[in-house]
């Protein structure tokens, strides 16, 4: 399986940057990540995850820079 997603991040050019790495894992975080930012509650992405713990997907939850912006920009605006 490691091999085949390579191959295609290869091909897709995502395997470019020797400091962010394409494999399997990276391919399993951003799928747990968006289902986070769609708004799937952690229980799901943990069972979809197959993680035995909640606080194990945790992990998709920290805020990026973006959301910390959005987040001081409702005190600037009338909302």
């Amino acid at each position: 399986m490691r091999t085949i997603i390579g191959r295609l991040g290869d091909l897709a050019g995502l395997g470019d940057d020797p400091l962010q790495p394409f494999g399997p894992h990276v391919l399993r975080h951003t799928f747990g990540t968006q289902l986070v930012r769609a708004g799937v509650d952690l229980v799901t992405v943990a069972e979809l995850l197959g993680h035995a713990r909640l606080e194990t997907t945790r992990v998709y939850t920290r805020p990026t820079k973006a959301d910390r912006e959005r987040a001081l920009d409702v005190l600037l605006t009338d909302r």
